[in-house]
């Protein structure tokens, strides 16, 4: 089970975020080695993860803005894999036909302890974006 949504029995429905529905999403944490970095101002940055497959590492998901605790600890450990700018299909980060994802990829020697929604990756991806909690060892 993923999670429950429910509401008051005797309230009416209503679609809308403000409909008085309340959510509740199992959550799960493990880790995952950053691949690539998103964002072009602090706020908006982001770790593109990964795991290996078949002999390669494989992107995962990007994960939320991080906080910026999480990137003052976890920027100064990245170093740039010298590659420049590339792009990953949009659907590592979302549902097919998203925007591709532009990212600077980095040496795959950092790992990140990050909370995520499933308990499994769905079609080798997250369904929804991880929340990067730590850097963890490199």
């Amino acid at each position: 089970m993923e999670g429950l949504v429910g509401k008051r029995t005797d309230a009416p429905y209503a679609a809308s975020l403000a409909s008085g529905w309340v959510t509740w999403r199992q959550r799960h944490t493990t880790e995952a080695v950053v691949i690539g970095v998103t964002g072009r101002t602090p706020a908006a940055q982001a770790l593109v993860l990964g795991r290996p497959k078949g002999g390669r590492m494989r992107a995962i998901g990007v994960s939320l803005p991080l906080a910026q605790e999480v990137r003052l600890a976890v920027a100064p450990l990245l170093h740039a894999a010298g590659e420049g700018m590339r792009e990953l299909p949009g659907a590592v980060s979302g549902l097919p036909g998203a925007d591709p994802v532009r990212l600077l990829p980095v040496i795959p020697e950092v790992a990140v302890e990050i909370e995520v929604d499933q308990a499994r990756l769905e079609f080798g991806r997250y369904r929804h974006r991880p929340r990067v909690r730590r850097g963890a060892a490199t």
